[in-house]
Parts: structure tokens; sequence; C-alpha cells
């Protein structure tokens, strides 16, 4: 190829304020020094380009950012935006997943720069793990660790969530990311399993959001004996508080577990665990659950009906909880006298003994066992202070030997199921502290810890037929873990089919 150096001419006319190209041009010896010096300079940076090709963009914590995204112009924005990742691995496992949800915002071209540079200076920081304490603040801990406590106030103000950590409890984990200067460039509290509070500081100031991991569901099945109480017997299956506490709850309507329960009583519970990485977080609902207390099957199914509204009931369809009576008016007490034929403990007489004696400390709190009416409140002969309340136009319940009433008790008044009517005490022909408790249908006395008590209304008809379907499924689900769980701990396996 040949190229023509030959200067062109200059026009005459007015001054002008560049040089010609004739003088740019310069002498022939200048310009092939300057195409060789261009030749070799576009040379090396397409070799230097295919070196940067060949090799992996640095990785950057807490995002990684491509090489492109510091040159994206503001109109591909939204697709530099797709090169940040999250890369956050503190030490501890447990936190592994929680950490890698950190997603920070988008980071505006105009400001990728600024940012890109000062998360660059974090590549070589540590995580500080901390243990909340008893009596620790945020302020108490950047002062042991030494941070700068300037911007605990801008924290705090930046967004509601941050509110979560002017109120720290013992064995939270607080993870801080701390830079050279000692300044805070990130921390995260774990709030609880699956909840976790970030804090990062960005160009703009403090950005704090309150992430939330979902919770994985799933079947849970426990069974036992009873041989002293529902909660030794529950630890020993495995069952959590939680479990055991609506336990009591469903079934407490129609067994008194202070004095129902029997030796080898059994129980069987299907209920939902929550787990986060395969690990148990905490328990759910109970789904369904079956209770043998002295050979009655009492069973009971979680429903939620058309409309919304979640209880539990038998697989017939009759609630379990809050049923019309309570079946003892008393806790924490023992049964002194049976209802029968019995001798008098101060007359010394053959009598007929018409209720129950719960033999319970004095002064403890006697609750009304329905809702109803109180028709009586006062001393009445032997039986001393006494309250009785009518339940509807059958059904009347009796207190006797009470030590007090509540203010306020009087005849006409409407009590609640629950509601306190009176104290344990001794007054009357009595020998000790106890409460004489009758249960009457149509004025007639019967055994209040054996009478079938009223029922609370069946689920609706237009919910039955899919309950009864529901309750079914569950009731086989029972069975089925129960199976697996006597397969596994089976001494003698079943025995396989083999030829000699």
């Amino acid at each position: 190829m040949k190229f023509d150096y030959k200067p062109r001419a200059v026009p005459l006319g007015p001054p002008i304020f560049c040089k010609s190209k004739a003088t740019l041009m310069g002498s022939p010896m200048l310009r092939r020094t300057l195409h060789v010096g261009f030749g070799f300079t576009a040379f090396f940076c397409l070799a230097l380009a295919v070196s940067l090709d060949k090799s992996s963009a640095p990785t950057i914590t807490p995002t990684t950012i491509s090489a492109e995204a510091k040159v994206e112009s503001a109109s591909t924005a939204e697709q530099s935006t797709k090169l940040i990742t999250t890369k956050v691995e503190p030490p501890l496992k447990k936190e592994a997943k929680v950490a890698s949800a950190i997603q920070p915002k988008p980071i505006a071209s105009v400001a990728a720069t600024s940012q890109i540079e000062s998360l660059e200076e974090e590549i070589e920081e540590n995580w500080q793990i901390v243990k909340i304490r008893a009596g620790d603040t945020l302020s108490k801990i950047f002062n042991r660790l030494g941070i700068a406590t300037k911007d605990i106030h801008e924290i705090m103000t930046a967004d509601p969530a941050s509110r979560r950590l002017a109120s720290l409890h013992p064995q939270q984990t607080l993870k801080l990311r701390i830079t050279k200067d000692q300044q805070l460039a990130g921390l995260i509290l774990d709030i609880a399993p699956g909840s976790a509070l970030h804090v990062w500081k960005m160009e703009e100031g403090f950005q704090v959001e309150h992430k939330l991991l979902p919770l994985e569901k799933q079947l849970a099945f426990g069974k036992g004996a009873i041989q002293d109480s529902l909660f030794l017997a529950g630890k020993r299956a495995g069952l959590d508080h939680n479990i055991l506490a609506q336990m009591v709850e469903i079934f407490g309507w129609n067994i008194d577990f202070a004095l129902d329960l029997q030796p080898n009583d059994t129980f069987r519970v299907l209920y939902e665990e929550k787990c986060l990485d395969g690990e148990r977080i905490q328990t759910g609902h109970i789904l369904a659950a079956e209770i043998v207390n002295d050979g009655k099957k009492h069973q009971a199914i979680r429903y939620t009906d058309k409309t919304g509204y979640t209880s539990y009931f038998s697989p017939d369809g009759y609630g379990m909880m809050h049923q019309a009576f309570l079946r003892a008016p008393v806790n924490f007490a023992r049964v002194s006298s049976h209802f029968g034929t019995r001798k008098h403990p101060i007359l010394h007489k053959i009598r007929q003994h018409k209720g129950v004696d719960y033999s319970a400390p004095h002064g403890t709190p006697v609750q009304a066992t329905g809702d109803g009416k109180v028709v009586f409140v006062g001393t009445r002969g032997g039986f001393g202070k006494v309250v009785e309340l009518q339940h509807g136009a059958r059904y009347s319940t009796l207190y006797a030997h009470l030590s007090r009433f509540p203010k306020g008790m009087r005849a006409g008044l409407e009590v609640k199921q629950g509601q306190i009517i009176g104290f344990v005490g001794r007054t009357g022909l009595a020998t000790g502290d106890h409460l004489h408790y009758e249960f009457r249908i149509d004025g007639i006395h019967r055994d209040p810890l054996t009478v079938s008590l009223p029922k609370k209304k069946p689920i609706t008809e237009t919910n039955k037929r899919h309950f009864l379907a529901h309750a079914k499924e569950m009731l086989k689900l029972l069975d089925i873990h129960e199976h697996k769980i006597n397969m596994a701990h089976s001494e003698y396996p079943i025995p396989t089919a083999h030829s000699e």
C-alpha cells in the first residue's frame, strides 16, 4: 500500500485559530514513526482484551459485579443489574441460608462507580460474630468491638424495622462487617430462625431490610403410653411443650388430666413441623390426635370450614373445644369423696353423697363449669357458703363449703364458663378444706365424673360432607404413621418369603 505524503496548499484568507493539516502532518520521518506507534498500540490492546476475556471476574463481597458493569451507560442499567449476585458467607453453618438471602437493591449506573469502589474496599474484611448477652445494647457491643458509634442514630432512624436493634435478646446472634478504620459496613441480626434484619452502609446512607425465609412444613407423629402424667409421657415421646399444651386444650373439656388419667392410657398425635434446611425449627398445629382414657377413645380433627373458621371436631362432626360444661370446677385438686352411698365423716351416718368432693388448698379459686345465672349465693345449712347456678332449662350446678365469694357475686348475676364464683374453704359440716360439687339434669343428681356432658353444636350441614372426608383421611394418616413407627422399632421384622 502506498501513502501520499505530499502536502496540500493552504488557501489564503483571514487568520484562523487552528493549525493547518499540512502543519499537523509534520515531517515524513515523524509521520512514519506515528503510524508504527499506532500499529503497536492497537496490537497490544487486542492482546490485552483476549487475556481479560479468558480470566474470571473478581468476587466482591457482599456483591459480585462483572467488569462490564463499570462501563454500562444509563440506557443499559437494567441489563447491568442482572450481573449483581449475592454472596455472603458467615462462618456459622446454621445462618448460611439466611445470609445468602441478602439481595441488595439495584445500583443505579450513575452511582455505580462510587458504590463499587466502596464495596471493593470490603473484600478482605471479616465478619465479627457476637452472641447477645443479658443487658447488651448496640452501643455496648460497638464499644466492646472498638467500632465507631456515630452511625447508631442513623441506623435506628433509617427504617422502622431498625427498632428491633433497640431490644436485643440473649442468645440472638449479631454479625458485623467492619472496615479497616473501625467503621460499620454492615450487620445482620438473626431475630429468629428464618428471620433476620440486614443493614448495609451504602453511598446514600444505611439500607435496612427485614428478611423472612419461608419455613418448610412437614408432618410429624408421636405416640406413647401414660404411666404418670401426659407431660412426662409426651416428653418421653419427643413432643415439645407446644404440642402437649394443645392436647390439654383440645381434650381438656372431656378429660380431667389431673384426675381422670389411668396407667397405660395411650395417645397418638399427628402435627406440623416447620423446618429450615431440613432441621426442625418449631412445631405447628396438631392436625389429628387421639387419647384412649380408661378404655374410652377420644379423637380430634383440626378443620377449617368454608368461612375460614378453624377448630377441632370429633370424627362425627361435634366440636371438641369450648363445650357446654367443664369436667371439673377446680384445678390441681384430688377427689377425696366420690358420688354415691357413704358414711358421713361428721354425722357418722350412711347417706347418699350426691356430688363429688375435691380436696384443694384453702382459697383455691372455684370456676363456673358452664355459662349460667346465679340462683343462690349465701349460707345453706351443712353446706356452709354456697353458690348455685342454673344453666338453661335442664341443667344446674352447686358449689359448697366455700370460704368466701368474689366481690359482686349475687343472685341474678349472669356468669360465663370459667368465671371465678368462689374460693375453696371448710364452712358448714366439713373436716378440711375442699369443694363439694353437684351436677343435676332435670333436678336429678348425676355423677359429675361420669355424666355425659352436652356437646357443642355439630358442624354445619354445608361443611359436613367435606369434613367427614377430611376426618377419614386424617385418621388414616394417624394409622399409617403409627405403622411406620412400629415397623422401625420392631425387634422382630416381618419375615420375607425365600426359597431353599
